[in-house]
C-alpha cells in the first residue's frame, strides 16, 4: 500500500471533533459554574446586612437562577478558546460540540426543576450552544489573524 493510501485511510477515520478535550472542556466549564456559583453566595452573605439577609436555600435559588445562565454561557465560551487552542480547522463544530455536551451534562436538572424555573434552563441550554458557536468563531478568526 502506498504512502498516499495510507495516509487517505487515516485521515477519513479520523474525527473532525476532538472528543476528548470537548468532554474535559464540558466538564470544566459545568465546574467553573458551580465555583462562581458558591462564589456569588458567598458574596452575597458577605455584603448585605444581616437583617436584610435571606435564608441560604433563598440565596442558593435567587443565585441558581440568575447568575447560573450566563456563568455557564462565558465558561463555556473560555473553555471552548482552550479547545481551540490546538485546532488547525473546525474550530465551530467543536465549540458547538462542548455547548451540546455541557447541555447534556446538566440536562438531567430540568428534570427535577420546578415548572416555573424550566424555561430559564432552557435559556441557560441555548445560551451555552450559542456561546459554543461565538467562542468557535472567535477562535477561528483569532486563527487566520495569526
Amino acid at each position: 500500500m502506498s504512502t498516499i493510501e495510507t495516509r487517505a485511510r487515516s485521515t477519513s477515520k479520523k474525527s473532525s471533533i476532538s472528543w476528548g478535550r470537548v468532554l474535559a472542556a464540558a466538564i470544566l466549564s459545568e465546574l467553573a459554574v458551580i465555583a462562581i456559583l458558591i462564589i456569588a453566595s458567598g458574596v452575597y452573605s458577605f455584603i448585605v446586612p444581616p437583617e436584610r439577609k435571606l435564608a441560604a436555600q433563598d440565596i442558593g435559588e435567587l443565585v441558581g437562577y440568575y447568575v447560573a445562565p450566563p456563568a455557564g454561557a462565558l465558561a463555556t465560551f473560555v473553555f471552548v478558546l482552550w479547545v481551540a487552542r490546538k485546532l488547525e480547522s473546525n474550530f465551530i463544530i467543536n465549540g458547538v460540540a462542548v455547548g451540546v455536551v455541557s447541555v447534556l451534562l446538566t440536562s438531567g436538572f430540568l428534570a427535577g426543576a420546578r415548572a416555573e424555573d424550566r424555561p430559564m434552563y432552557l435559556v441557560a441550554f441555548v445560551l451555552r450552544i450559542a456561546a459554543g458557536y461565538v467562542g468557535g468563531r472567535v477562535a477561528q478568526q483569532r486563527r487566520r489573524l495569526s
